[in-house]
């Protein structure tokens, strides 16, 4: 070994430089690979803590486009074994640029009996509840870019959140886009734009910015309802805060005071914001948590009645029509005490039978099964694998040229030990050792170097979701694998200089 390790430092340049191929290339398969384990686990840990045991969609459409009606949960409910079946809406408030790199913001629509809310780590404020239908949460990385945004008028725990506010305030003009005139408009005019906006480009629906109704009004105030809020008959906007007072003074000889917190109409929607969240998975601590109510309004999926045309012979006329409330999906748990896993499974797989074959404008599909009809995840994992191979075969060509050169440098010396006893054996084992060495040496180094790729990806890319803890089992591989290279790279060479004949290596120049 001392003659081994002699070898190795007597050329430190060449020997640092092989290391170094080595530890990059380790370093590269340990860096991608523990940030692809780690974004696939999240995904993995995402559909695991919010998909119980059953997901029920639209039996035609995806996830995010389905759309079934909430009477069909009684039904799922009576099926033997069934726990809970929970509503849950998962949708997205486009974007005219991004937001948190993506052109869209998630949100989600939960009760208080979704298995998601288990895994909520609360870092201000309350979850989502059923008693407060109006709280909304804040994933933790959404929260940040909001007041990052919004400043000192970022909407604390416990204050009003206002969604015009949120789309009109400065620290969002590149996220939902500005008119060209926006510095020329009136406070009232950046206020309908803004309404105008959300309801006919950004996915929110009209009735999500409608003011409160007059029994809603009644019931609040206890006093009678004032008429309502007129409509411009071309601009089809409502009057401002002005205009109205001033009409309901005018034509009905009302004392209207919009300033008034108790008797002044409010929103339909009065949402105040109920906490900041932690869920430990990128994607949710970037979106935004409604309850069911609220969600169900800002998507379109709530009860209401609406009125369509149709059309009777040669004309077309409007008829109203029913819409029931709905969701996105069913979140089906079954239940566990007092029976064994393989009841447990018989149980799940009876109801998603039950649910496909007997109600047909569903989908039942086991959550463990979800995952695998995302080929993209495959995908990730299998590039993350071919460019670690590349990076790797890299540092085998640099350990096999390392060691053909020392072979070839020290042909003399080789068959000076061979001339004075060292039996071939012993020549192709010190060979191999320096080749071994050298590839151990870059694979420790290649994890120490890929953990600190995975720490600047998360402070220098804002990848501060990523866990970055070391991922022992990929570095065990990567070692693993530089072990391998070593031994293969070194081979050759090693062989080369075992069936050296002494007299030729001593006449060698």
């Amino acid at each position: 070994m001392k003659f081994v390790l002699k070898n190795l430092f007597r050329r430190k340049l060449r020997t640092l430089f092989s290391v170094l191929g080595v530890g990059i290339g380790v370093s590269i398969m340990v860096a991608l690979f523990t940030i692809s384990d780690d974004l696939v686990g999240q995904i993995s840990e995402a559909f695991e803590t919010q998909r119980g045991d059953l997901v029920v969609t639209q039996a035609t459409a995806e996830e995010l486009e389905s759309d079934i009606p909430l009477y069909h949960m009684d039904e799922i409910r009576a099926l033997e074994g069934v726990q809970t079946v929970t509503p849950m809406i998962a949708a997205f408030l486009r974007t005219e640029n991004d937001f948190d790199d993506r052109p869209a913001i998630l949100y989600y629509g939960i009760t208080g009996d979704n298995p998601v809310l288990a895994h909520m780590q609360m870092v201000e404020g309350q979850p989502v509840s059923d008693d407060d239908p109006y709280g909304v949460v804040f994933g933790e990385h959404a929260y940040e870019i909001l007041r990052e945004k919004m400043g000192d008028k970022v909407p604390k725990v416990g204050q009003t959140l206002n969604l015009l506010d949120v789309v009109t305030s400065e620290g969002f003009e590149q996220v939902f886009g500005r008119p060209d005139n926006w510095d020329q408009m009136s406070e009232q005019g950046k206020q309908w734009w803004a309404l105008i906006r959300l309801t006919t480009e950004l996915g929110i629906h009209q009735d999500a910015i409608e003011e409160e109704s007059s029994e809603a009004y009644e019931a609040r105030t206890g006093r009678k309802a004032p008429p309502r809020r007129p409509t411009h008959p071309l601009t089809g906007m409502r009057m401002d805060d002005a205009q109205y007072t001033k009409w309901l003074k005018d034509t009905y000889d009302i004392d209207y005071d919009a300033a008034d917190p108790v008797y002044a109409w409010k929103m339909k929607l009065q949402l105040t914001t109920r906490g900041v969240c932690r869920t430990g998975i990128m994607i949710q601590d970037s979106a935004v948590w409604f309850h069911l109510k609220v969600a169900q309004v800002l998507k379109g999926k709530h009860a209401r009645t609406e009125t369509v045309k149709v059309k009777e012979g040669r004309k077309l006329v409007e008829k109203q029509v029913e819409v029931p409330e709905s969701c996105t999906n069913y979140i089906v748990i079954m239940k566990r005490d007092g029976i064994s896993e393989e009841q447990l499974e018989t149980n799940i797989l009876k109801a998603r039978e039950y649910i496909n074959v007997n109600m047909r404008e569903l989908r039942a599909i086991k959550s463990a099964d979800i995952l695998q009809r995302h080929k993209e995840l495959d995908f990730f994992e299998q590039f993350g694998l071919v460019i670690s191979l590349v990076a790797a075969l890299a540092g085998a060509v640099g350990i096999l040229n390392t060691m053909t050169l020392t072979v070839y440098e020290r042909t003399r010396e080789i068959g000076l030990l061979l001339a004075v006893g060292w039996s071939r054996g012993r020549v192709l084992s010190s060979v191999m050792l320096e080749g071994l060495l050298l590839s151990i040496l870059g694979g420790l180094m290649g994890v120490a170097f890929g953990y600190a790729e995975v720490q600047a990806a998360r402070e220098w890319f804002s990848m501060d979701a990523l866990s970055g803890a070391l991922n022992i089992k990929r570095s065990l591989h990567a070692v693993g694998l530089a072990f391998g290279i070593g031994f293969l790279a070194s081979l050759y060479p090693a062989i080369r200089a075992s069936l050296m004949e002494p007299i030729d290596a001593l006449r060698h120049e």
